[in-house]
């Protein structure tokens, strides 16, 4: 199945998340323009998730309608070295937030669809567009013999340490 639409505006996702433990705005303005800029990885993510979403136009309407889209998050975890994003739910309450949501089926299938596009696009960020690499440092414990390095040493320097 798919949702015949046209791709929306990217979310805005500058600014600092509340939950970082470094600064990462940087990270996050390179992040905007990979949404947004030339390239497009929004409309490329969007497109790919809109083809294959179970989603009614009315549902998507009604995410459009309550501004989730613009809600989504997206961020660069250093620790995994990946994009990751954060989705709107919409929670309990969801009786009295849109006259056309009339079960919790369809709460939960919007909810399930709005991680599903967050994943989504978080993945053709990562695979396409970011190259970040964490900065690590390989640190020499044992020698150069336990750290790869045999090819390096002369032959007369492995009989050596043997």
């Amino acid at each position: 199945m798919s949702l015949d639409v046209s791709t929306p505006d990217a979310p805005t996702i500058d600014g600092e998340r509340e939950d970082q433990y470094e600064p990462d705005g940087a990270k996050r303005s390179d992040l905007q323009e990979y949404l947004d800029g030339e390239e497009n990885a929004w409309e490329e993510g969007f497109s790919e998730w809109a083809a294959e979403t179970p989603l009614s136009e009315e549902s998507y309407r009604i995410i459009l309608e309550l501004g989730l889209l613009d809600r989504l998050d997206f961020f660069w975890d250093a620790e995994t070295e990946e994009v990751r994003y954060e989705s709107p739910e919409i929670g309990d309450g969801w009786l009295n937030l849109h006259p056309s949501l009339d079960s919790w089926s369809a709460v939960s299938e919007i909810n399930e669809e709005l991680d599903d596009l967050g994943e989504t696009v978080a993945g053709v960020l990562t695979d396409y567009y970011v190259a970040w690499e964490a900065e690590k440092e390989v640190t020499k414990t044992f020698g150069d013999q336990y750290n790869g390095r045999d090819d390096a040493l002369s032959e007369n320097e492995r009989d050596r340490d043997e």
